[in-house]
């Protein structure tokens, strides 16, 4: 049962005023350390590219050399089969020409022999000549091992300078805390002064902060394996920050989040946050052969999950009754979660994602009954504030960058 009242809003309210300035502070002073080593760190990661693609190219050469080495070293083998082969031919025509003695038998003989000795001779320039090839090709495989470790040792070298940068660099986690922070302040505020623009304008500049922190990780300036919480949607924040853009009516945005937070090698759907990023991304993509594929994979799942997959069905169905009831499960089962002690818990004092799924239903001619106080009427009517132009995302695939 949600139950929102004054004192408790005002309690969370309290210690947010404290420690959103506070983390802002650390913010502050942890970009301007940052901007002191930009051009380096991005510099260093551009050689560590550099040095994975050659590092890929030199096994590449390598096992078509080992391939190649192995061909010509088992023509090599078939070639001395085939010689022996012919020299015993050879040595039985001379047994059978000395045995007839001379006439026409052993003339025939004779040049029989002879074109055996042709093909002899044949079959041992071959044998020489693959022999020359094999020795380059050993050569090639040698040398493509030597610049390989060449290639390992540098790209450690490159590795130990990147990690005393990245030292350096904003906290990834900082910018999830104060996103947490930030939101749950101006849901807190708009609770007691119902300024769905100031409310607004709050949850945009939290949502900015977790588009730069996904930016900088597809940049490939932090290590995908000391952040492995924070990547591919697995972040409270990432899923909270996507569903918040829809809530501000910003699908633009919301996408663009959601192309830098995923990534098709991290689809972990079975990780809660993973779930619901990709439940929402994939409905605003408009991927819904994926999206009911997604959905019936988890389609007997109970509890909050079930709540996500009950909207998202209902949303393609355009069922009201089904969007409503997975509305409902949301955001009782939400509210349980945002009483742990351990996280933000004004930041449950507006339901993000049952907000988001509220406004995709309206927009879709849906009717739908809010659930409770977690989800005010009057957000949803709001304008959409328009937010900063999202990040430009780079080409470069997650996965392949950031990690070593």
């Amino acid at each position: 049962m949600v139950e929102l009242n004054e004192a408790y809003v005002t309690g969370l309210l309290a210690d947010l005023e404290t420690e959103v300035p506070r983390l802002q502070g650390e913010l502050g002073q942890a970009r301007a350390r940052a901007a002191a080593v930009g051009a380096e760190l991005s510099s260093l990661v551009t050689r560590l590219d550099g040095c994975k693609t050659t590092q890929a190219e030199l096994q590449d050469r390598g096992r078509r050399g080992a391939l190649d080495l192995n061909d010509k070293n088992s023509r090599i083998a078939s070639l001395h089969q085939e010689l022996a082969g012919l020299k015993r031919r050879s040595d039985d025509l001379k047994t059978e020409m000395d045995r007839v003695g001379e006439g026409a038998i052993q003339r025939k003989l004779r040049r029989d022999r002879a074109k055996l000795s042709v093909q002899i001779e044949d079959r041992e320039v071959e044998v020489q000549k693959r022999r020359a090839e094999v020795d380059a090709l050993r050569q090639q495989v040698h040398d493509a091992e030597v610049a390989l470790t060449h290639e390992r040792d540098k790209m450690r070298a490159i590795g130990k300078e990147l990690d005393l940068l990245q030292g350096q660099l904003v906290d990834p986690y900082l910018y999830t805390r104060l996103f947490d922070r930030i939101a749950a302040r101006g849901h807190c505020r708009f609770f007691f002064d119902r300024n769905g623009a100031a409310w607004a304008a709050e949850l945009a500049s939290a949502i900015g902060l977790v588009l730069e922190l996904h930016s900088e990780l597809r940049a490939g300036k932090y290590r995908l394996d000391k952040n492995s919480d924070i990547v591919g949607g697995r972040a409270m924040a990432t899923a909270e920050a996507l569903y918040g853009a829809v809530a501000l009516d910003d699908r633009k945005r919301a996408i663009a989040l959601f192309e830098l937070a995923t990534d098709p090698g991290l689809y972990f759907h079975q990780i809660f946050n993973v779930f619901r990023v990709w439940c929402l991304g994939l409905l605003l993509t408009e991927r819904y052969t994926e999206l009911k594929e997604l959905m019936r994979t988890h389609r007997y799942a109970l509890g909050l999950r079930g709540g996500y997959v009950q909207t998202c069905i209902g949303l393609v169905a355009g069922d009201a009754a089904a969007v409503s009831a997975g509305l409902k499960a949301i955001v009782e089962a939400e509210w349980e979660i945002w009483q742990d002690p351990s996280l933000v818990r004004g930041a449950g004092v507006i339901n993000l994602g049952g907000l988001a799924f509220a406004r995709l239903a309206t927009a879709r001619g849906i009717p739908v009954r809010l659930p409770g106080p977690t989800i005010p009427a009057e957000l949803l009517r709001s304008a959409r504030k328009p937010a900063p132009a999202p990040p430009t995302a780079p080409t470069r695939p997650l996965l392949q960058h950031g990690r070593r």
